[in-house]
């Protein structure tokens, strides 16, 4: 009896943490993007966040180039920094063989501090044809 107890609290933990990881919509994380460059700050963070990602953070998308088989299909990158910088969530549009290889990469990277936490940006990828 104490093990059917133990399986079904594990049970019950496991759909409580899975509902709580519940991901942001694809629409939801591109209205937060549009309301943030509405603002002054937004406006300036994007500028400052998007010369920044430029510079420090494309060796994950670098290193997975091939993942593609040279098919490079431009897309765009959404992400939901905390306080810190820290990447709390990643989205990608449309999903690709490289975004998926770079997903790991890009969940590590640090960013600029954002204006406020849990703050979205997106960074549009256009590879050279």
């Amino acid at each position: 009896m104490k093990i059917i107890l133990a399986l079904v609290a594990a049970a019950v933990l496991s759909v409580a943490s899975f509902a709580s990881d519940k991901s942001t919509s694809l629409l939801d994380a591109q209205a937060a993007i549009e309301a943030n460059l509405k603002t002054p700050e937004g406006k300036a963070f994007d500028e400052q966040a998007g010369n920044d990602i430029v510079k420090n953070h494309l060796a994950p998308l670098r290193a997975c180039k091939s993942a593609d088989g040279g098919n490079l299909t431009d897309f765009w990158i959404l992400l939901k920094l905390g306080k810190d910088g820290n990447v709390e969530e990643l989205l990608f549009h449309p999903t690709t063989k490289l975004a998926d290889c770079a997903r790991d990469g890009l969940m590590k990277e640090k960013f600029l501090a954002p204006p406020r936490p849990e703050y979205w940006i997106s960074v549009y990828i256009k590879w050279s044809h």
